[in-house]
Order: structure tokens, then sequence, then C-alpha cells
């Protein structure tokens, strides 16, 4: 499977429409009730280290989209393409679409904040990827999100958030029905209240692909309007 496939599921971000405070760098925001705020000219920067080393800032945008029935804010990436958000109720989703992965859109729920720790929920996508033996073929991935921890407090570089939800991963993959061995792997996702994604560590090791990558995304500022 492609590198960008979990590039992906490393930038799973925030975003939904509440009004909140302008906030940068560190504090806490006005209390709403959304670990995704959406507000046009939010702004959130990050570095990653490890596989696809860099920094990117992500801009909140005024325009909306419709994606499988679901409304999108579009945000714009000063070192990508644009990134979708939305939020339904409880449920947080990502849309996006990657040329590595032959420009296939995916659309992933990734948070679902009403849950108490311990619970999960699973998502399965289906994916081009070049494995040994079979060479460019479907492939379906399947990941168990659990919510690790709740209401944390959590230190990212010299920043400290509150009310802080941990999410794990557990991934599996497999195509014409055989498993695709997973070597190790580590998908840990952090979203702080009001503010979205501020932490990530993830690492997948899979031979059968020629997958071997890990990383980490910190947010080191943001502005929430």
């Amino acid at each position: 499977m492609q590198k960008s496939t979990f590039v992906f599921l490393a930038l799973l971000l925030m975003l939904t429409s509440v009004d909140c405070k302008k906030n940068s760098g560190g504090g806490s925001p006005v209390t709403a009730d959304t670990y995704q705020p959406t507000t046009t000219g939010s702004e959130w920067n990050y570095t990653t280290t490890g596989s696809g080393a860099g920094t990117f800032k992500l801009t909140a945008t005024a325009t909306d989209t419709v994606i499988n029935s679901h409304t999108y804010r579009i945000c714009t990436n000063n070192n990508g393409q644009n990134i979708y958000y939305n939020k339904s109720g409880n449920e947080y989703y990502r849309y996006g679409r990657f040329a590595e992965l032959n420009n296939e859109s995916l659309e992933l729920l990734y948070l679902k904040d009403n849950l108490s720790v311990g619970q999960s929920w699973t998502e399965t996508k289906t994916v081009n990827a070049t494995v040994t033996g079979y060479g460019t073929i479907p492939v379906t991935a399947v990941f168990v999100f659990t919510v690790a921890e709740k209401e944390i407090t959590h230190v990212v570089g010299s920043l400290t958030f509150s009310n802080v939800i941990k999410v794990t991963a557990v991934p599996s993959f497999s195509a014409y029905l055989a498993s695709i061995p997973v070597a190790s792997s580590t998908l840990e996702y952090y979203y702080a209240k009001n503010i979205g994604l501020v932490h990530s560590i993830t690492a997948l090791n899979i031979p059968a692909a020629s997958v071997n990558f890990s990383s980490e995304t910190k947010l080191t500022s943001y502005s929430i309007k």
C-alpha cells in the first residue's frame, strides 16, 4: 500500500461551523461543543518529522461543498491539495483526493466525540496498491478506531491542551480474500476541544506492500476565528 494512505490518516483534522474567539498559540478558547472548528480564516500550523517531514498550514475558507450527502467546509493547504471537513452530530469526517492513490477520493469517519473510553467504531476502505506477487490490485483496509482516553491534558511542545480525546486505530489489510500481514503499527491521534488535531503518531510496517512508514505531526500554532 502506498505511503500517502497513511499520510492521509496522519493528517486527520478539525473543523465544523461553530463561532469561537481568536486564540493564537495556546490558552483556552470559548467552550463550544466541537473538536473541529471551521470558522472562516481559522488557521493551523503543523510540523511533521520522520516520513514526509516538513511543515504545512491549513486555512478554513468560507466555502462549503456537498460530497456523499455531507456538507464539507473547504480548507486550503499551503503544502498540498485542499482538505474537506464535516461534522454531523457527534461524528467527524474528512474527505481527500490523492494523486499517489490514482486520484482516488476517500471519506473517513475519524472521530465520534460522544463515545466513552474503550468504545470503538470501524471504517472499511478500498484503495489500489502494489502488493508483492500480485502487482497493483484493490486492497481492502479496515481500521478499528477506539477512544483510548478522554478529557485529558496533553502537552505538545510548548503548548498545553485540555479537554483532549485520544483515539487509537488498529489496521488490517486484505486482497482477494487473503490477509496482508502487518508487521507492526502505531496509530494515535489527539483532538482538543475547539481546536482540532493537535498531535498524531503514525507508524506502519507492511513488508508485502513495501511500506515502512513512521511520522509524528505536531500543532505548533493556531488561530481560531
